[in-house]
This record gives C-alpha cells, sequence and structure tokens, in this order.
C-alpha cells in the first residue's frame, strides 16, 4: 500500500509539471527583516530544542510500570493496539519521498526562474517545524503508545526517544513538505487546472504517512493530528511571508 502510494505521489507530481508552459511569474520577494526573523525563530527553535534535549532522562522500569492505559483518551486507544515495525519502516520511505517534493517545481521554467526564493522558502519552514517539533517533544514528554503495549519490548520503551510522542514528527514534516510543494505550485501556475490534484497529492501523502504513525504504535491520533496541522500552517504561512514588495 505505501509503496503504491509513494509511486502514485511521484507519478502525480511528474505529470503535473508538464500540464503549462512556462508563464514568467515571480511572485516572491520578501524583505530583509523577513528572512532575519524567519531565520531567527528557526535557529532559536532549534537551538533550544538541541539543550533541553539533553536534560530529558529515559524512562526507567518503575515509570514504565505505573503507565496507566485508563488515562489515555479513547480518540487515541487506537495505537496502543498496535505495534508494527513494517508501517514503521513504510513510513520512514514516505517521509523521505516528501523531501523530493520541491524538486519536482525545478522540471519547468518558472521553478527553476524562482529556484533561489524557492529554496529559501523550503529552507525557512523546514527549519521553523523541526525546530517547533523537536522543542515541544523535549518539553512535553509524552510517552510513546507502545509503552502502553506488552507486546513491545523492554528496551525499546526505555530509550530517550520513548518520550517523544507528541508530536508527531513524521506528519508534520511529510505534511509540510507536501503542502509547501502545493502551495509553490499554486503561486506559480496561478491559472493552472491541475491545482486541485497538486493539493489532492499533497493532502494524501501526510494522511498515509499518519496513519502509518499510529499502526506502529509510535504516535496516537493527536499527535499525528496535531503534526499534520502544524506541518500544514507552517507550509502556508512562510511562503505567504515571502510575497509582498521587500525591499532588499
Amino acid at each position: 500500500m505505501y509503496r503504491a502510494l509513494t509511486l502514485l505521489y511521484f507519478i502525480l507530481a511528474l505529470l503535473v509539471s508538464q500540464l503549462l508552459p512556462a508563464q514568467g511569474l515571480q511572485p516572491y520577494n520578501p524583505s530583509n527583516t523577513t528572512n532575519a526573523v524567519l531565520l531567527g525563530l528557526g535557529g532559536s527553535l532549534t537551538t533550544t530544542s538541541v539543550l533541553l534535549d539533553r536534560r530529558v532522562v529515559p524512562l526507567t522500569e518503575d515509570d514504565i510500570s505505573i503507565l496507566e492505559i485508563d488515562r489515555i483518551p479513547g480518540i487515541d486507544m487506537f495505537s496502543t493496539r498496535h505495534l508494527s515495525l513494517r508501517a514503521d519502516e513504510a513510513t520512514d520511505k514516505l517521509l523521505l519521498a516528501s523531501f523530493a517534493s520541491p524538486f519536482f517545481l525545478l522540471l519547468d521554467r518558472p521553478g527553476r526562474d524562482n529556484f533561489n526564493e524557492i529554496a529559501m522558502v523550503v529552507f525557512q519552514g523546514a527549519m521553523i517545524n523541526a525546530g517547533l517539533n523537536n522543542l515541544t517533544k523535549v518539553l512535553v514528554r509524552r510517552p510513546r503508545p507502545y509503552n502502553y503495549n506488552p507486546d513491545a519490548p523492554l528496551d525499546t520503551k526505555m530509550r530517550k526517544t520513548s518520550r517523544y510522542s507528541f508530536f508527531s514528527g513524521h506528519s508534520a514534516t511529510t505534511a509540510y513538505f507536501a503542502i509547501t510543494s502545493a502551495k509553490l505550485y499554486n503561486d506559480l501556475h496561478p491559472n493552472s487546472s491541475a491545482r486541485p490534484y497538486v493539493w489532492l497529492g499533497a493532502a494524501l501523502l501526510p494522511a498515509a504517512v499518519s496513519y502509518g504513525r499510529m499502526r506502529a504504535g509510535r504516535h496516537f491520533f493527536t499527535d499525528v493530528l496535531v503534526g499534520t496541522a502544524v506541518g500544514t500552517i507552517i507550509a502556508l504561512v512562510v511562503p505567504t511571508l515571502h510575497r509582498g514588495d521587500g525591499e532588499n
């Protein structure tokens, strides 16, 4: 299933990129202030998360033994009943596939003509997305669903990463790259009849990843829901901030 979705996503992106002739649009013109603020925000979030991560200690056997599954909201119970290595590996591959999505914008002239701006948008948003995700993980320290699953190995539960359930980095990152690519395509091809299909493909990829993370027992539904929302918001806001009449 996951291989088919990845292949479908790439085929859809490739076909869409060839539908329109070059339009010569240059929609992005950020100010130096915008660039400085976004880079500073991304850098600050990343630095802070790295420093705080050093203070996080793994769960002990005693910590794990007193976890109460009855305190898990009903909406999140699905993940505690699943533990799939196959789903875990599949979502890693889909995550990597999402990294490649912005490169499809370079297959036509508008994308190549706006390469510098596109690269800056993608880089700044990715920094903010990763920094915010990592900072939230080290602050919240929510045990992953597999900590409540008796079939999960104890050594896995006692790793520091077993406390980083909220919110899902896979969902946030996949949503960020997929939605950013759709937003950039939308801005570069405002008259394209293919835009609905681009947005559809951008929505399907994080949805598949989110489901896979729950099947893997790595994240709760609320983890992937918030992760997808955060990645999507950043993907929509950062390109929008780069539009306008900034003076460089």
